[in-house]
Order: C-alpha cells, then sequence, then structure tokens
C-alpha cells in the first residue's frame, strides 16, 4: 500500500498559521475531536458562528438557520458546550413582552476551530482575531515553559523580542 502525504505547495499558496488549543488529558482530546469532527451537524453549527471575540450567537436564530430539528441542534450545541467549545448564558431582552433568551459565545482558546471553516480573506477582524490568538498563544506557551523550567525571559530571547 503506497502511504500518501500532503505536499503543501500543492494545496494552497498560502497556509494560514492556526493555532490549536487542546486538552492535555489524552481521553478528552480523543473524545472533543471524535466529538466535533465526527459530526457534520457540530461542524454546520461552527460554520454558523461568527469569528470575533464576544459574539453572541443566539440559539434560537441557530434553530431557525439550521436545516436540522430542535432537538438535533439542542442537543449538539449541548454537546459543544460540554467539549467547552462553546460557554452558554441567558440574557433578558426587553420589549412588548421581556423575555429570556439563550445564547452561546465560543471559548477563547478555542476560536481556532470557528477559523478552521472560515476563510481568512472574507473575515474584517483579521487585525483582532490575530492578536488574540497571539495573546493566548504566548500566554499559554509561558505557562506551560514555567512547568519545564524555561523563564518567559528564555522564551523572549529565542524568539528575538529582547536582547541576545
Amino acid at each position: 500500500m503506497v502511504e500518501q502525504s500532503i505536499v503543501f505547495d500543492k494545496i494552497d499558496g498560502e497556509v494560514f498559521p492556526y493555532v490549536l488549543f487542546l486538552p492535555t488529558n489524552r481521553e478528552q482530546l480523543v473524545a472533543m475531536l471524535n466529538g466535533v469532527f465526527g459530526s457534520e451537524v457540530k461542524i454546520t453549527i461552527l460554520k454558523h458562528i461568527p469569528a470575533c471575540e464576544d459574539a453572541r450567537i443566539y440559539q434560537k436564530d441557530l434553530v431557525e438557520a439550521l436545516p436540522y430539528s430542535n432537538k438535533t441542534v439542542l442537543k449538539n450545541l449541548k454537546e459543544l458546550c460540554r467539549y467547552k467549545v462553546l460557554h452558554e448564558g441567558m440574557e433578558k431582552q426587553t420589549g412588548k413582552k421581556d423575555v429570556w433568551v439563550k445564547y452561546y459565545t465560543v471559548d477563547d482558546k478555542m476560536a481556532w476551530l470557528i477559523l478552521l471553516f472560515k476563510d481568512p480573506s472574507e473575515l474584517d477582524n483579521m487585525r483582532s482575531i490575530i492578536l488574540q490568538l497571539a495573546r493566548l498563544y504566548y500566554t499559554s506557551l509561558v505557562d506551560i515553559a514555567g512547568k519545564y523550567g524555561v523563564s518567559e525571559n528564555d522564551i523572549n530571547k529565542e524568539i528575538g523580542l529582547t536582547g541576545s
């Protein structure tokens, strides 16, 4: 059997530098990846979520926009929350009649998952996205480095942020 490999110059002239934050627990990692990427419904939900900080997507809007039953959408939203990809919240909307509505936000460290399904050229907030990912990556890197005896100064020197 011949092994196939991906050659980047054959795929696309430009490669988007995704930053992937994944659970460190092996069981959680496998469950999250299988749960999200093994479900067309979850991928469709993620495609409908805006790629910007602090954006809320309302449950009602998702249910109306998606070609699945309410029960299917709600079940999959609940699972995305369980995997900590999304967080749910409630807010009171005032009008003729006050109502409580459920909304979802993307976990900061899971923004990459939303970006997988977006064309970078179509995003009008790339500056914000890049800065958010840089902040998250840097703080996570410093955190894990400390566990292995690597200082923040060492990291800064290695990437050229301070004089050698």
